[in-house]
């Protein structure tokens, strides 16, 4: 069966030429104008030699840019590969050759360490500066900046190849002049691999998740229509990071699909994300819990219209209950929350905006041509309400990890991905998140879950972040630890939290040490990086 993701956005350009696809820094972009953009990156890169399934690196934040050349990309049949913006020179070049990529499109800003890592890899062709023209780079580039000949390794600054986009025409009736390329596009079979991720790596080295074309349509298209009902007149807010699967899906491609408004926010900034929800009136959002905390900090201290706002998603990591309460009584509506991987396109489990019951701590119900159940060490089922591991199988689920056969097979059994998540499921087929299977603390043979003790600091009124791990020990395998951040100018001591939560949990669970941070490691998604705190109190 044909299918090439890059026809969303083609048919909503057809469809919707003249309404507004990104709004960035108060400029905004119609489906038109993307639509030609696109078209006119996928020419440049054939002229360069792309080959049908080439590899595409792409290095850049939440900007028109990135979507252009995501779709561009597709459209001339090849994969991309978006990869972390907060990687050094030495991680991108290895990312760079092990996903084979032989052209690669970095922002401008991000143009020294893309260099870096484009000059040690052999492999790589072509290397694109986008969002930038060549006078406004730097000098140190421009020393290396080269216009050698076609074909040749290359160094490009992509806007002095492009037509000015604002050429196309605003007669929505001229169809031929507005899409000179609506059919100039590969068609691709849907298990061929449009894209490929790179996972955030915090349990263990990154691995290349290779997702079809059918995993991520079938997925926004699911999200759009089933979970969260996006429309033609919503507009959608990315705060997300772009490159990281919860903010493709979730927003730029279920957008995209829709043929409605995305507003980017190329780094998220409370203060900033408020303002733009309410300038320009955006009705969905979706976020981490570190971003809703802060929100909901900041609508504290200050007002803002935020009446719009109709749907907010949750993912990336568990909800602490306290947020999702306080959510409520600021906004009027309750947080949906739901859950994913880069391994599952990522959407697994979620509750419909219109479902009759959102409970509360719960990621919700199996989405939708998706089957979710709970196993126990044995392989067993789990009965209702018993902790197991939880299991994914359906239209959702990655190809495998690219050039890594022995990790793809680790993580299947008869068919179904292992998450590597614990979690119950209730008698109503809903799905509760326990902890991460490599995060559960073994304290004298007793298992403890990260998560319980964090929801009960998180409800302490002088904590504003906590993360609990287990630090060895030769007596008892593993010590209660939580690593607490605290709201401004709070005090508290860490015998008093110790002793709140001997209040709320029993004795074994409360955590022996306290440790009090400026803050705490996150990824560029917002999710605290447990791997990185254990390491740092394991060198002490």
């Amino acid at each position: 069966m044909g299918l090439n993701l890059a026809f969303g956005l083609i048919d909503s350009a057809i469809r919707f030429p003249n309404h507004p696809a990104i709004i960035c820094n108060n400029r905004s972009y119609s489906y038109a104008e993307l639509n030609f953009w696109s078209a006119q990156i996928a020419n440049v890169l054939r002229s360069q030699g792309m080959r049908y399934g080439d590899h595409v690196m792409l290095l850049a934040p939440n900007v028109p840019e990135f979507t252009a050349v995501y779709y561009a990309v597709l459209r001339a049949g090849g994969v991309v590969v978006p990869i972390n913006t907060l990687l050094l020179a030495n991680e991108i070049a290895e990312l760079l050759e092990h996903s084979d990529s032989r052209f690669f499109f970095a922002w401008h800003t991000f143009a020294e360490k893309s260099l870096l890592a484009f000059e040690q890899i052999d492999s790589c062709q072509s290397l694109f500066f986008i969002g930038a023209k060549r006078q406004e780079l730097s000098e140190s580039i421009l020393a290396h900046y080269s216009a050698a000949p076609l074909h040749q390794p290359n160094k490009f600054v992509l806007d002095e190849l492009l037509p000015d986009i604002s050429a196309t025409s605003d007669d929505e009736n001229d169809k031929d002049n507005d899409y000179p390329h609506k059919n100039d596009f590969e068609q691709t079979s849907s298990n061929e691999t449009a894209i490929i991720l790179y996972t955030s790596g915090t349990t263990g080295r990154s691995k290349g998740v290779e997702l079809s074309h059918f995993n991520i349509f079938s997925n926004a298209l699911y999200a759009k229509e089933k979970a969260l009902f996006i429309d033609h007149n919503s507009t959608a807010i990315a705060v997300l990071p772009l490159f990281h699967t919860f903010g493709q899906t979730a927003i730029q491609n279920a957008s995209i699909l829709a043929g409605s408004t995305m507003v980017m926010v190329p780094q998220f900034e409370p203060k900033r994300t408020l303002r733009e929800i309410e300038k320009h009136r955006v009705s969905y959002i979706a976020a981490v819990p570190t971003m809703y905390n802060l929100m909901l900090q900041t609508l504290r201290r200050r007002s803002f219209d935020v009446s719009s706002l109709k749907v907010a998603v949750s993912g990336g990591a568990p909800l602490p209950l306290s947020i999702y309460n306080e959510f409520e009584q600021l906004f009027g509506f309750k947080i949906i929350e739901g859950y994913g991987l880069s391994e599952t396109s990522p959407i697994s489990c979620i509750t419909p905006v219109n479902a009759q019951v959102n409970k509360a701590g719960s990621i919700g119900l199996e989405f939708y041509g998706t089957q979710a159940k709970i196993i126990r060490l044995d392989g067993s089922t789990a009965d209702i309400d018993e902790i197991g591991e939880l299991m994914i199988r359906g239209h959702n689920v990655m190809k495998g990890y690219y050039k890594d056969p022995s990790a793809t097979e680790s993580v299947f059994i008869d068919g179904w991905f292992r998450t590597g998540d614990m979690a119950t499921m209730d008698a109503d087929r809903y799905f509760y998140i326990v902890d991460r299977l490599k995060d559960v603390i073994i304290r004298a043979g007793m298992n403890i879950y990260p998560r319980e003790i964090e929801e009960v600091l998180h409800h302490h009124p002088a904590v504003r972040e906590v993360a609990v791990i287990g630090i060895p020990d030769d007596a008892l395998s593993e010590n209660v630890t939580a690593c607490v951040v605290l709201i401004e100018d709070a005090e508290v001591t860490a015998m008093e939290l110790q002793k709140y939560c001997r209040e709320h949990l029993a004795v074994y669970k409360c955590p022996k040490v306290i440790l009090f941070m400026e803050s705490l490691p996150k990824n560029s998604t917002g999710k605290i990086m447990k791997r990185t705190l254990r390491e740092m109190q394991t060198e002490k």
